[in-house]
């Protein structure tokens, strides 16, 4: 039996259909999930699967292989972001989440456990959304730079109202900058980075210390226009680059430059680094990832590859095979996602709803050996599955290798998978040989 949300998408797809808008009636069918029967990964054994403490609704994961560390952006609150959560249209109690701080989190994927880090000048709100990780290439002692969407909640946008109840408040979407010294407790809040092009960010990737890229997923922030725009596939999103001075004496929008680089373009949404210095971006509703360049000279990005999944999709990632050799290599993407998004219409604001994950493994070198191919040309493979009890609502997921000599020669790694509405985040165990 059909739902009545993923009955909506239906019928909405068939308008798009008769009328020769948007995609196919298949892939569309495909991409919402709403006849996907939803098997669960089946782990050789029980300790294949470990949750990992204390990572409340990690939405980003991000893995610095410099020191072979994860760092994730999580909440604090497991109840907050039922009702506020921007990216989800989710205003329903600002109250919750000006008084609510998200955290950042460093994971050692040896032992698999979290570390929150301590904030230093900086004190909320934080709701946390997308985030990336670059090293500080002038500090002495190793050290990276965290650079995290907060979609905090807008006081101005109220300034007649003596309580959250007389008015809906808005979000007020920025990046929030952080120092973090490698092996420290600490994260030094460097600055606050707002823009107006910086209007319903999701993603954000450092090109340097001082500089970035943000996807806009929508142009409406709410409403019904926001619904129309994410049901009949509109190309309003955009893709901003930004350049900032640092200095906690910068406040906003001083100092900050920016400029639309892509658009034109349906439901930009993940960003992540892909090979040979290019960039992933994931394009949410379409179930699509593109990977594109970057022009050095004036930032704009041009597509060279589409690569489509049978889902929707979220925050891509690229793994190198640090074992690679020539008799196996595992390198690949990894892309997390909805395996039933057509449900999300009812149960995004339900705290105690499932809904299933489903991440994607697509080889460079299909078979493991021999020449790497394009990307494009290659069958995605579910590599986990869930029916959302283990993982709820995937959006990103990242590999982190293990040495063949622990393995007796095979070749294994660790997914780490994160929900931007889990519980936790969880590490699957994968046999990269039986996927490749």
């Amino acid at each position: 039996m059909v739902n009545k949300p993923a009955l909506v998408v239906l019928l909405v797809a068939v308008v798009l259909g008769i009328t020769s808008i948007g995609p196919s009636l298949r892939q569309y069918f495909k991409v919402a999930g709403v006849f996907r029967d939803m098997p669960n990964t089946v782990l050789a054994q029980d300790d294949h699967l470990i949750y990992i403490e204390d990572t409340i609704q990690c939405e980003d994961i991000h893995h610095h292989p410099e020191t072979n560390q994860l760092f994730l952006a999580c909440e604090d609150n497991y109840d907050v972001r039922f009702e506020w959560f921007p990216p989800l249209a989710k205003f329903l109690n600002s109250s919750k989440a000006e008084h609510s701080s998200g955290s950042i989190h460093v994971v050692d994927p040896v032992i698999k456990t979290s570390r929150r880090l301590i904030f230093k000048d900086f004190d909320g709100p934080f709701i946390t959304h997308g985030i990336d990780v670059i090293s500080d290439p002038e500090s002495t002692a190793p050290a990276v730079f965290i650079f995290a969407i907060n979609h905090a909640p807008d006081a101005s946008s109220c300034t007649g109202s003596t309580s959250h109840e007389d008015c809906a408040w808005r979000a007020s979407s920025r990046v929030e900058v952080f120092r973090h010294v490698l092996g420290s407790t600490t994260a030094d809040h460097v600055r606050t980075v707002q823009h107006p092009l910086i209007s319903t960010p999701n993603d954000v990737l450092a090109l340097d210390t001082s500089s970035f890229l943000i996807t806009n997923d929508y142009h409406h922030k709410e409403g019904l226009l926001r619904h129309f725009e994410l049901l009949t596939w509109r190309p309003w999103s955009t893709a901003v680059h930004v350049n900032f001075q640092h200095g906690t004496s910068f406040k906003g929008t001083e100092g900050v430059k920016a400029k639309v680089v892509l658009d034109n373009i349906y439901n930009l949404n993940g960003l992540g680094r892909a090979r040979d210095g290019q960039i992933a971006i994931g394009r949410a509703g379409a179930g699509a990832i593109e990977l594109a360049h970057i022009s050095p000279e004036n930032q704009t990005i041009q597509i060279t590859q589409h690569l489509q999944m049978d889902s929707t999709v979220d925050n891509p990632s690229y793994f190198t095979d640090p074992y690679a050799d020539e008799s196996f290599d595992g390198s690949g993407y990894i892309i997390a996602g909805l395996a039933k998004a057509a449900d999300i219409l009812h149960t995004a604001g339900d705290p105690n709803a499932l809904d299933p994950s489903i991440v994607w493994y697509v080889p460079t070198k299909p078979g493991g050996r021999g020449s790497a191919v394009k990307a494009s040309e290659v069958t995605p493979r579910p590599i986990f599955q869930d029916d959302g009890r283990r993982l709820r609502f995937s959006t990103t997921a990242v590999l982190v290798g293990i040495d063949p000599k622990l393995e007796g020669g095979q070749r294994w790694a660790w997914l780490f998978v994160t929900g931007a509405l889990a519980k936790g985040a969880v590490a699957v165990k994968v046999n990269l040989e039986a996927l490749v």
